[in-house]
C-alpha cells in the first residue's frame, strides 16, 4: 500500500489532535525487534516520533524503553533520553530503577529524568515544580529531600 511506520505514526498523531485537552506520548523499543531490531532504529525511531509530534503542535511525552530480548541497552536508552530532552520532548515515563518488572521491559526512571532536568539545565513547569516543592521532592531547582521516599504521599 505505500505507506512506512513513520506515516502511520503521523496519521496517529494527526487524530490525536481532536482531542481536548489532551496528553500524548509515544512508547518506542516496547514491542521489541519485531518492530525495532536495533538500538540505532530504536533512536531513530524516537526521534522521528518526536519529530511528527512537534509537526502536528502535540504537547508530546516519551517512554524510551527497550525490551529484553532486543538488541538495545540501557545506555542507548539513555542517549535517547537526552537526545530528546534536548530536542524539547515535553515529559519522559519514569518507571522505579527503569524496570518495568510487570510488562518486562526497561525504561527511564525518575533518576534519570532528574539527571537529564539537571544535565540540560531544565526544570518541571511552574505549577508541577510547585507541587514538588510542597512535598519536599524539589528544593531550588535540583531533588529535594524528600526525592525519592513516597511514604511522604500518604
Amino acid at each position: 500500500n505505500g505507506l512506512d511506520q513513520l506515516t502511520m505514526e503521523s496519521r496517529c498523531y494527526g487524530f490525536a489532535r481532536h482531542y481536548a485537552p489532551f496528553l500524548f506520548n509515544t512508547v518506542v523499543g516496547f514491542i521489541g525487534p519485531e518492530y525495532l531490531y536495533d538500538s540505532r532504529q530504536f533512536i531513530r525511531a524516537g526521534l522521528e516520533d518526536h519529530f511528527m509530534g512537534k509537526l502536528h503542535g502535540l504537547p508530546m511525552g516519551c517512554d524510551c524503553c527497550y525490551t529484553n530480548h532486543m538488541l538495545a541497552d540501557q545506555n542507548d536508552n539513555e542517549n535517547l533520553a537526552v537526545l530528546l530532552a534536548s530536542a524539547g520532548c515535553n515529559y519522559f515515563m519514569g518507571v522505579p530503577h527503569a524496570d518495568d518488572v510487570m510488562l518486562n521491559y526497561q525504561s527511564t526512571g525518575y533518576h534519570d529524568v532528574a539527571a537529564v532536568r539537571e544535565t540540560l539545565g531544565l526544570a518541571p513547569i511552574a505549577p508541577f515544580a510547585r507541587w514538588l516543592e510542597r512535598w519536599g521532592f524539589w528544593q531550588d531547582g535540583r531533588l529535594g529531600p524528600n526525592a525519592g521516599d513516597a511514604s511522604v504521599l500518604l
